[in-house]
């Protein structure tokens, strides 16, 4: 499997950015790949491509540097997060086991913590819940009813060509929501828990899911 790895930054998390291209870079990948850096400032990190990306022009303009990274992509497989997440050491060897039938595909999210963070999940708006409801990841049956977390998932660079991200909107205005909103009647959503991604830094204004071992207990 070939991938494309696009990291979304605008400078903050620097200090991380070593983390997350060693924790590409030590997959093992037999296939060729590349690392997109999109927004901050070039760090020189080796086997990635920097792509400046002026901040001023619309603060927080996300939506822009994703659809940036499925145009510049050369890789068929899309793997966007910003810049304060890490892929687990067995990421790529368990993604060559699950395979690409997937349009978006989103993998284990774990917390600083060790919990669970928004990966698998129904959204309000869409469910009988009412609530952000996370899924046992062996769930398939309620895709319709629910959203990719914008901050970290894969994607295939035809689908996200075919359906970019609204433009017109930024960080906090709900991006990933209208996205999936336009997309959940056409996608081929799946979840492969086994390729962890981990968070590296707290975000606290999450909600504590369970454990990955606990799926959907809170």
């Amino acid at each position: 499997m070939k991938f494309t790895f696009g990291i979304i930054t605008n400078g903050s998390n620097d200090r991380l950015l070593p983390l997350i291209h060693k924790s590409i870079m030590g997959q093992n990948i037999d296939d060729s790949f590349e690392i997109l850096i999109v927004g901050g400032r070039d760090l020189g990190l080796p086997h990635s491509l920097y792509i400046p990306f002026d901040e001023n022009i619309k603060p927080a303009w996300i939506t822009k540097k994703k659809n940036i990274i499925a145009r510049k992509a050369q890789y068929p497989n899309l793997c966007i997060m910003h810049d304060y997440f890490a892929l687990d050491k067995d990421w790529y060897s368990n993604f060559q086991i699950f395979g690409d039938d997937w349009d978006v595909c989103m993998n284990a999210l774990i917390m600083v913590s060790g919990r669970r963070f928004r990966d698998w999940t129904t959204w309000a708006k869409r469910c009988k819940e009412g609530k952000v409801t996370p899924l046992p990841y062996t769930d398939h049956s309620r895709t319709h009813e629910m959203y990719v977390s914008g901050g970290y998932f894969c994607v295939k660079k035809t689908f996200l060509l075919e359906n970019p991200f609204n433009e017109g909107l930024t960080w906090g205005k709900g991006e990933d929501v209208e996205w999936s909103d336009r997309i959940c009647k056409k996608w081929n959503y799946k979840c492969n828990p086994h390729s962890k991604v981990h968070l590296l830094k707290p975000k606290g204004n999450e909600v504590p899911y369970g454990t990955p071992e606990q799926g959907c207990e809170i």
